[in-house]
């Protein structure tokens, strides 16, 4: 079996995991319309969606490499270290984007704009080093099962 193929039960698995994450993406957005017509504001409008997506996707991701239904890109001729090279890479370019955005923008506020766009940029990398950090640890975790 190749390296992208999976399975007809890793399959199953990435599609359950799939419509389970929609189905927890709508009712995540429909109770926040829900709250929002009582008045409850629990975050301000983009941000409240921007969290909603991240959990939804944030659980598709987990649980699919939880079951082992996940094909990533393609390596090619990566080694491990050449990954882990390009990974270190990536989030060096991550952070330098994240400082030179907190640093130009300081208020961050445009004239119809809320200013939220500091806050959802640095949730949204808290939020990618917990997902690369579960991905990781399942990932050594399905490895050492194995070996």
């Amino acid at each position: 079996m190749g390296r992208t193929n999976l399975d007809e039960r890793q399959l199953q698995n990435k599609h359950k995991a799939g419509n389970q994450a929609f189905i927890l993406l709508a009712f995540l957005l429909l109770a926040d319309m829900g709250l929002q017509n009582y008045g409850i504001h629990w975050l301000e409008y983009p941000l409240s969606n921007y969290i909603i997506f991240l959990i939804g996707v944030g659980s598709y991701l987990v649980r699919i490499i939880w079951n082992g239904s996940y094909v990533g890109p393609g390596s090619g001729n990566l080694t491990a270290n050449g990954r882990s090279l390009l990974g270190a890479v990536l989030a060096i370019l991550v952070a330098l984007c994240v400082i030179t955005a907190a640093w130009m923008g300081s208020s961050g506020k445009t004239s119809g704009g809320t200013g939220a766009g500091p806050v959802i940029l640095m949730i949204s990398t808290a939020v990618g080093l917990v997902i690369l950090g579960t991905v990781f640890w399942i990932r050594r975790r399905n490895n050492r099962e194995e070996a």
